[in-house]
C-alpha cells in the first residue's frame, strides 16, 4: 500500500551508513493542525534515478509517497506541489529541471527540440569550470597579432593588397571582447 506522509527532514546519509542516498524524516497526516503528533519515520530512503541526486527544499507543501514493504518504508518519490516565483511552465511535449530552492532557474526542452538554459537574474552559466566570458558572433571583437614567422608578407608600396610569400605562417595573440556577461567557459 502507498502513503503520503510529510517530510520533517532530509539529508544525506553519512559514511558510516555506507550507502550513497538521501533520507529522509515522515510524519503521518494527523488531524487538521496535529501532523507533529501523527506516527513518525526516522532514516526512510528515498528512490532517485540513476544520474540524478535531488536534496529538497523543506517546506510544509513537502511530501513524500513511501510503500512499506516487511518491517521498512521506501519512498518512491518527493512531491512538493507548492507554486514559488518565477517558476517556469513547460508547453505541452516540453520538459523542464528546475532548481527546488530558485525555480527561475531552469533547463528547458521545449517541444520543438530547443534546449535553453537559464540561470537565475544575475547568475552565471559555467561550461566546463570556466572563467572566462565566452564570445557571442555578435560581440565585438579586437585581434592582437603579435608574431610573424617562416614566411613572409610584402605590402605593395602606396598601400593595396598584401602578398604572402612561400612557407609557413604562425599567428599568435589573444582576442578580446565583453562577450557574454553570464556565459563563462
Amino acid at each position: 500500500m502507498i502513503e503520503q506522509f510529510k517530510v520533517t527532514l532530509a539529508a544525506w546519509a553519512t559514511a558510516a551508513q555506507r550507502v550513497r542516498t538521501l533520507l529522509v524524516q515522515l510524519r503521518g497526516r494527523g488531524a487538521t493542525g496535529a501532523d507533529d503528533q501523527a506516527e513518525g519515520f526516522d532514516g526512510v530512503e528515498v528512490v532517485q534515478p540513476l544520474g540524478l541526486r535531488v536534496r529538497p527544499v523543506l517546506r510544509d507543501s513537502l511530501e513524500a509517497f513511501a510503500v512499506e514493504y516487511g518491517d521498512e518504508r521506501v519512498a518512491l518519490f518527493l512531491v512538493d506541489k507548492g507554486r514559488r516565483t518565477g517558476a517556469v511552465e513547460p508547453e505541452a511535449g516540453g520538459v523542464t529541471l528546475h532548481g527546488l530552492a530558485e525555480e527561475s532557474a531552469v533547463v528547458y526542452i521545449r517541444a520543438s527540440g530547443a534546449i535553453e538554459i537559464t540561470p537565475k537574474a544575475g547568475q552565471n552559466v559555467v561550461l566546463a569550470g570556466g572563467v572566462l566570458s565566452a564570445a557571442r558572433t555578435t560581440d565585438a571583437v579586437q585581434a592582437v597579432i603579435d608574431a610573424v614567422a617562416a614566411g613572409g608578407i610584402t605590402a605593395p608600396p602606396g598601400g593595396g593588397p598584401c602578398t604572402l610569400t612561400a612557407g609557413d605562417v604562425t599567428l599568435s595573440g589573444t582576442i578580446t571582447g565583453a562577450g557574454a556577461p553570464n556565459v563563462k567557459a
